[in-house]
C-alpha cells in the first residue's frame, strides 16, 4: 500500500499577541505529535501547518485543537473563584490531595485558603497555585512507595514540599515530637504533627544561621 503524505493548514485567532506567544511555547514544551508541525505567528493569528501521513495528520490536528481548548479554559481559571480537583489534575497532569495543598498554602502565608466540595480556593493567581501544586505532586512522588496510613503520608508530603527534607529526617522529627505510636503510625492529628516538624525545622535553621554567623 502506498503511503500518502499530506499537508493541512489551519489558523487560530489570537485574543492577544502575548497569549499566543505563551500558547506556542506550551505547545512546543508539552505536546508530542506523530506528524510534523510548523507554527507561525502572523499578525493576529497563528498559522499551523501539519505534515505527515494522513492518519497522523488528522490525529495531530485533533490533539492540537484539544490542547488549545484546554489551554484557553485553564487560562480563564481564578483560584479566588475556586479550582476543582479535576481542573487541577488537568493543569499539572497529576492528582494530588487538595487538603495537603491547602495546608502548604496556608503555611506559606497565602490568604483565603479553603477546600469545599472538592474545590480549593486561595487568594493567589493561577500560575502560583500551579507552582505549589507541582511542588506537592513532586513531594507525593517521593513518598509514593511508602506503606503508611493516609494521614502519615499527608504529613510526609507536606513536610517535603515545605521544608525540602528527606523521608528519614521526617520520621526522626516525628519520633522526637512523640507523634508516632508503637506501630509507627501517627498518634496525633497530621496537622499537629506537621506543626512539630515545622518547629524543629525552624530551630535547625536558627542553629545553622548561628553557626554561619560565628564562623565568619
Amino acid at each position: 500500500m502506498t503511503k500518502v503524505f499530506i499537508e493541512r493548514v489551519f489558523t487560530y485567532p489570537c485574543p492577544s499577541k502575548s497569549f499566543c506567544v505563551e500558547l506556542l511555547e506550551k505547545l512546543d514544551e508539552e505536546l508530542s505529535l506523530e506528524a510534523e508541525l510548523y507554527a507561525e505567528l502572523k499578525h493576529d493569528k497563528i498559522v499551523f501547518r501539519v505534515i505527515g501521513l494522513e492518519p497522523a495528520v488528522e490525529t495531530s490536528i485533533t490533539r492540537i485543537r484539544n490542547f488549545i481548548m484546554q489551554y484557553v479554559q485553564l487560562s480563564t481559571l481564578n483560584p479566588k473563584r475556586g479550582i476543582s480537583a479535576d481542573q487541577l489534575t488537568k493543569m499539572i497532569r497529576r492528582s494530588i490531595p487538595l487538603n495537603v495543598l491547602a495546608e502548604v498554602l496556608k503555611r506559606q502565608g497565602v490568604a483565603g485558603v479553603e477546600v469545599k466540595n472538592n474545590v480549593i480556593y486561595a487568594n493567589i493567581d493561577i500560575d502560583t497555585l500551579k507552582s505549589y501544586a507541582e511542588l506537592v505532586a513532586n513531594a507525593l512522588e517521593k513518598a509514593s512507595n511508602l506503606k503508611v496510613s493516609q494521614s502519615l503520608k499527608h504529613v510526609i508530603v507536606a513536610a517535603i514540599a515545605l521544608f525540602n527534607i528527606s523521608v528519614q529526617e521526617i520520621f526522626e522529627k516525628l519520633q522526637l515530637c512523640g507523634a508516632l505510636n508503637e506501630e509507627g503510625e501517627l498518634a496525633v492529628p497530621w496537622q499537629k504533627a506537621l506543626d512539630c516538624i515545622e518547629e524543629l525545622s525552624e530551630e535547625a535553621f536558627s542553629r545553622q544561621d548561628l553557626i554561619d554567623t560565628t564562623t565568619q
